[in-house]
């Protein structure tokens, strides 16, 4: 005796079908919304960075070195001689509170004659947040500086 299968119906297949792509566009659109978001913040964080290297780092406190560097910035102007030169490894570096830096170092001016002063300088300096590397975004709270 030979068997009869019944066949489906193909409006049950087709709204099987219907149901199957329905789940999958709404699968489909939480990926899609799940890789804009990562992407969103990838680029608010590189647009806020100040540059790439700080890109990908999530530290918002600014370093030692961070701090350093716009202490030069703010010294430099004070120098009266156009040839001067940092002590990059040698500064001393002190946090006062979460936002406020003190920075004590040198820098050696080299004259025209050829002749060397090195002036002696501490900074205070507050970070107000934002690129770390923008020196609009810190205010110097105090600076001393003596010549020797």
């Amino acid at each position: 005796m030979e068997r009869i299968y019944p066949k489906v119906k193909p409006e049950q297949s087709y709204l099987k079908g219907k149901q199957h792509k329905k789940k999958t566009a709404i699968a489909g659109g939480w990926m899609l919304l799940a890789f804009g978001i990562i992407f969103m913040v990838v680029i608010i964080k590189f647009a806020t960075s100040g540059g790439s290297s700080d890109m990908l780092s999530f530290r918002t406190f600014p370093t030692s070195d961070d701090a350093y560097q716009i202490a030069k910035e703010y010294v430099s102007p004070t120098v009266n001689e156009r040839n001067i030169v940092f002590a990059e490894d040698r500064y001393q570096f002190a946090k006062k509170s979460d936002s406020v830096f003190v920075i004590k170092s040198y820098v050696t001016s080299i004259d025209e004659n050829g002749g060397k002063t090195k002036t002696n300088f501490q900074i205070t300096l507050k970070y107000n947040g934002g690129p770390k590397a923008v020196q609009n975004n810190w205010t110097m709270v105090d600076m001393r500086e003596n010549h020797d």
